[in-house]
């Protein structure tokens, strides 16, 4: 997979993830020793950033389980500047509920 700079990212692997009762399959990258998810909701545009949000994780343990938390999802950094480009989320990666949780958009003072 690629981001928009042309740049390739690693992609471990799926992450299956269990929202409001719905498995979702959804694509996750490598970044250094993170995994990062970069995600769409239903909340994309209009309450949170546009084009999505990223989430960034510890690799699973030896049982492959990962903790997902949504309140820790964040505006990734072409939110802030016109000088970084970041990839935008997968189709798989837009989840069709809101995700009303953690950073929704820059706000400017």
């Amino acid at each position: 997979m690629r981001a928009d700079s042309g740049h390739a990212k690693s992609v471990p692997g799926r992450l299956c993830v269990d929202v409001g009762g719905a498995a979702y399959d959804m694509t996750i990258f490598a970044d250094g020793d993170s995994l990062v998810l970069v995600f769409a909701d239903a909340t994309t545009g209009a309450e949170s950033y546009a084009p999505g949000r990223f989430l960034r994780m510890d690799p699973p343990g030896r049982d492959g389980v990962l903790t997902v938390d949504f309140n820790l999802a964040f505006v990734p950094p072409c939110g802030f500047s016109d000088f970084y480009s970041c990839p935008i989320p997968a189709p798989q990666n837009r989840l069709p509920l809101p995700i009303r949780a953690g950073e929704q958009r820059v706000r400017w003072a």
